[in-house]
């Protein structure tokens, strides 16, 4: 999957990355079936994101942990989604994969 995305995530639409992580050839298969990809926000995170003027990666990381703590519907949970998706970005970044 990492070769889907590209090298360069500042253009990288969040729903997107959210497709990919579904379009995973594996997603029916049972044992996958309980598992989240590191990929995915939930829909309502990237809408409330939306709402908020972010809708790229680049934008994600321009607005840092103390703007997205202070916005409206982002509650511990969806930080926490927030910070392991870029995490695993950063990760994919630097050839560590998924």
């Amino acid at each position: 999957m990492s070769d889907q995305i590209s090298s360069s995530t500042s253009l990288t639409k969040l729903s997107a990355l959210a497709e990919q992580a579904n379009a995973s050839g594996a997603w029916w298969k049972e044992e996958v079936l309980d598992q989240r990809s590191e990929l995915a926000l939930p829909n309502r995170v990237l809408v409330v994101l939306a709402n908020a003027g972010i809708t790229t990666v680049e934008q994600l990381k321009a607005a840092g942990p103390d703007k997205l703590r202070k916005m409206d519907g982002i509650g511990k949970l969806a930080f926490n989604q927030i910070i392991d998706l870029l995490r695993a970005l950063d990760r994919q970044a630097n050839g560590g994969g998924s």
